[in-house]
């Protein structure tokens, strides 16, 4: 039995108890990107047709899926979204979790480079230190967002596809794979992809399991943000000090992406703390409940977070629970 066999076959055998769906049978013929997607698989995967036909055929388009998608928390203001993660009980755990996987947590942040803190936090909003990691039939979603979610059909398509393959290669019954709505896996909710990319087998026994061994999750999570260019000893972001000046709006931006250089916007009048800011930062801001706004410099780290979720406030809800967990500790 292979590394991902051993991993695949006990890690996602999640049972849904009183969880009912709204879900409708699959007619492959309807959907042209399914089609599409098969046609792909047969020439360039060499998976035999009849088989992948029978396997999404097995799907049901999931509507709670589709609405999930539509409502994800991350849209919400600032103000609000942080509320969700930025408490006393994520707080306590995160530090309770830090204090039991300290050892396995030091060892990555010398190997790769990211804080504990970071780490931690990451899996501490992701699955709530790995007591949360989802009941959703993956095979299910995939399909459902390949099929009928136009606005990132092709980026579920090419998930779907590394996950059918993933699952043919290691001889797992697709339909017993179980993560979050929108086709997550494991502790830190990677993707197929990322699975498949960058999850690390970082003790040692021979698999990569991002469901049952926080050993893995810990380094595949540190792994991912290197991969993704986290700089070791950079700062993550900093506060603007004092009124924003007028002439500052226009590099106001929606991004956390660096493009400007510090002395671009020193020489605006924007007052921030840039020790251990990369060579290039963002400016952006955070809704606040009263209609301000709340202005940070972003630095290089801050954008590579939102390489895990492509959200400012995401982004900025791991960087404020990773200060407050750190301090609490």
């Amino acid at each position: 039995m292979t590394g991902y066999h051993k991993i695949l076959s006990c890690l996602f055998a999640f049972l849904l108890i009183g969880f009912v769906e709204n879900v409708s049978a699959l007619t492959i013929s309807d959907y042209p990107e399914l089609e599409e997607l098969i046609q792909t698989m047969v020439k360039e995967d060499n998976y035999p047709e009849d088989q992948l036909r029978a396997v999404i055929a097995s799907a049901s388009i999931n509507q709670n899926t589709l609405e999930l998608m539509d409502r994800q928390w991350e849209a919400a203001p600032w103000h609000k979204y942080r509320k969700l993660f930025i408490n006393n009980k994520r707080i306590r755990n995160g530090v309770e979790f830090w204090n039991k996987h300290q050892m396995v947590l030091k060892k990555a942040e010398v190997e790769f480079g990211v804080p504990a803190s970071v780490i931690t936090s990451v899996i501490g909003i992701e699955t709530h230190y790995g007591k949360r990691k989802g009941k959703s039939n993956i095979l299910d979603s995939l399909v459902t967002l390949t099929a009928a979610y136009p606005r990132r059909s092709k980026y579920f398509k090419d998930e779907l596809r590394v996950f059918l393959n993933l699952v043919r290669r290691e001889s797992i019954e697709p339909n017993s794979v179980y993560g979050s709505f929108a086709g997550a896996i494991g502790i830190p909710q990677f993707m197929p992809s990322s699975y498949e990319n960058y999850s690390v087998d970082f003790n040692g026994n021979g698999t990569r399991d991002l469901v049952n061994e926080v050993e893995d999750a810990v380094g595949s999570v540190a792994n991912y943000l290197v991969n993704h260019g986290w700089q070791a000893g950079q700062a993550i972001y900093s506060e603007v000090q004092g009124i924003l000046p007028v002439s500052a709006q226009e590099f106001v931006g929606r991004s956390a992406k660096p493009i400007y250089k510090i002395e671009d916007l020193e020489n605006l009048g924007i007052q921030f703390n840039s020790k251990q800011a990369s060579q290039k930062v963002a400016l952006v801001k955070l809704s606040l409940h009263d209609g301000k706004y709340r202005y940070i410099v972003a630095f290089n780290n801050l954008y590579v977070i939102t390489r895990y979720n492509n959200s400012i406030n995401y982004s900025m809800a791991v960087s404020e629970l990773a200060e407050e967990i750190e301090n609490r500790r």
